[in-house]
């Protein structure tokens, strides 16, 4: 009986043609490169939250602290408050406030608001009115500036590198900025008032207490926008006093 051997042979190696070389090589220089502008483009986005989480909120935080409003002096009811506010969402999953309420009276339509630590020169705030996309918007029924009560403003906020206080939709991104002393300027009907930042504070998007009047006598103006700036997670509240 014969013995069989059986020897496997090598494996042949061939070498790839150049112009496969050449599709592996660029498949390789797209990926990363689309692998590299994927990694900015998520910390383009993200780290303006965490930074501002970081040095903005934490600021913000231990001002209010350092100069709160005494309780005795905050009011605990509010003719806006009675009057059906609710916070509804749009399509986006942006919230806000919103009311029926219409005050009665006749009642100017807009007025305009100078910030001139944020560059903002006589942007237009209308009256009574729930849009803030063509505007700054004026709660309805919140107190009209220089009037005993709440004058209640909102404006949108972006990415911080988007910043534009010409712009409507990044007007107030830059709203944090703003420190205890630093004036406000309203011009109202031919009237001039100047008002001056109290205090800042970081309060939840359905925290309705920021429309209610800070004191029985104050004659205050409060801007409000969302934060972190191009988020809809919190709201800033800036409160300035008349001087």
């Amino acid at each position: 009986m014969s013995l069989a051997v059986y020897i496997k042979a090598p494996p042949i190696y061939r070498k790839l043609p150049k112009i496969a070389k050449d599709h592996s090589k660029r498949d390789r220089f797209f990926y990363g490169l689309i692998s590299a502008v994927g990694a900015f483009s998520i910390g383009f986005a993200i780290w303006p939250y965490f930074a501002w989480q970081l040095t903005t909120a934490s600021k913000l935080t231990q001002k209010i602290e350092k100069f709160p409003i005494p309780q005795a002096q905050v009011l605990s009811a509010s003719t806006i408050l009675a009057n059906e506010v609710q916070v509804a969402k749009d399509s986006d999953g942006f919230s806000y406030f919103t009311t029926t309420y219409k005050p009665e009276g006749t009642r100017p339509t807009e007025f305009f608001i100078t910030v001139p630590k944020l560059e903002i020169k006589d942007a237009r705030v209308l009256i009574d009115s729930l849009r803030f996309d063509k505007s700054l918007a004026h709660f309805p029924g919140s107190a009209l500036p220089g009037e005993v009560g709440n004058s209640f403003i909102t404006g949108h906020s972006v990415l911080p590198q988007f910043a534009d206080p010409k712009n409507y939709w990044a007007i107030f991104t830059k709203l944090s900025d703003l420190e205890i002393g630093d004036n406000v300027y309203v011009e109202i009907s031919g009237q001039k008032l100047s008002f001056v930042v109290q205090y800042a504070k970081i309060v939840d998007s359905r925290d309705l207490s920021v429309l209610l009047p800070i004191s029985a006598t104050g004659r205050n103006l409060t801007l409000m926008t969302c934060v972190p700036p191009g988020t809809n997670l919190k709201r800033l509240v800036v409160i300035t006093g008349l001087l």
